[in-house]
């Protein structure tokens, strides 16, 4: 079978499927119909070209395999073409399909369409594992957007596929949005077990409070300043699932700043956690400056480059002039 054979195929059932749909015929009622109504279409209009069969199991990818040909299922009672695809990584891939179709019913307006799956992923979705966004009606697809092939992207190793990933997702962030940072050593997200703030022990708190006003040197914004902190209890929440609902009390509290009561309740604590500072900025990945900073900086380099950082952020009373590091 050729592709345009195959193209034809998909063409002949997916006409018969919309004409059985619109004259009410069951079999497009639920997910599980569904699937076997396509699968009995694509064999009888298979015409002896080949034949069609499911995948060798019930949670493998595609769903349908014709001839070395894929086809993957999917229905939704939602009055969108916007759906969840497969995960990324392919875990359950049938390498007998090349090339691999995808038909989506709509059950809201009984209508069923085909597309070439590569042609509509728009996107990935980050949950427990990063999945293909679909969109039947999508003219730029995921591909074309970052470049390259889908054959490509699923035979790069796992440490670039997720670097292509990350770029893609911080790509199309929106303002207060952070990445969640995937283990490049396994195909799930990291676990987060989220901590409350205020029950951490003294130590991890100054820890947290260091890597946070680093990563995040708009805290020295004005005080007037809306959403000054949201970062840094975004930066502690994301990297270390911990939960700071007063995340201001952080750096602005009396029992961070020291037991003088006025002036620079700000300067005062970090100037008291300057060392757990120094000591992060020696730590950190890089990839964590990229993504809070927007730049890479050598490690030798960050502690400078964060007090210019601070200083834009109040010129006209630049932190630098009060903090100092041993």
């Amino acid at each position: 079978m050729t592709l345009d054979e195959f193209a034809a195929l998909m063409d002949r059932a997916t006409t018969r499927m919309n004409e059985q749909a619109k004259a009410g015929m069951p079999g497009y009622a639920s997910a599980g119909e569904f699937e076997q109504t396509v699968l009995a279409q694509l064999r009888v209009c298979c015409e002896g070209l080949a034949g069609a069969e499911p995948s060798f199991h019930d949670s493998a990818f595609p769903d349908i395999v014709v001839n070395g040909f894929g086809v993957e299922v999917k229905f939704t009672t939602r009055s969108t073409w916007h759906g969840t695809g497969n995960s990324i990584f392919e875990g359950m891939r049938d390498e007998t399909a090349k090339e691999i179709a995808l038909v989506y019913c709509r059950s809201d307006i009984r209508e069923i369409r085909w597309r070439w799956y590569t042609d509509c992923i728009k996107g990935i979705r980050i949950s427990h594992s990063p999945r293909y966004m679909i969109d039947m009606d999508g003219a730029d697809s995921f591909f074309d957007q970052i470049g390259m092939t889908i054959e490509e992207f699923r035979q790069a190793d796992l440490r670039s596929k997720m670097g292509i990933v990350k770029d893609h997702v911080r790509q199309r962030m929106g303002d207060g949005e952070r990445l969640w940072w995937f283990d490049e050593d396994r195909e799930h997200t990291v676990p987060v077990n989220v901590r409350l703030y205020r029950l951490l022990d003294a130590e991890t708190k100054d820890i947290m409070r260091a890597e946070s006003a680093l990563m995040c040197p708009q805290i020295f914004k004005g005080s007037r300043s809306r959403g000054k902190y949201d970062d840094a209890a975004l930066y502690m929440l994301t990297q270390h699932g911990v939960f700071a609902p007063q995340t201001r009390d952080l750096f602005s509290a009396g029992s961070v700043a020291g037991k003088d009561r006025g002036g620079d309740y700000l300067i005062r604590a970090v100037q008291n956690n300057a060392h757990q500072i120094a000591e992060a900025a020696e730590r950190l990945r890089d990839e964590l400056f990229v993504e809070y900073w927007g730049e890479a900086c050598p490690p030798d380099q960050r502690l400078r480059r964060w007090l210019e950082l601070a200083d834009s952020h109040r010129p006209n009373d630049p932190p630098s002039q009060y903090i100092e590091f041993g």
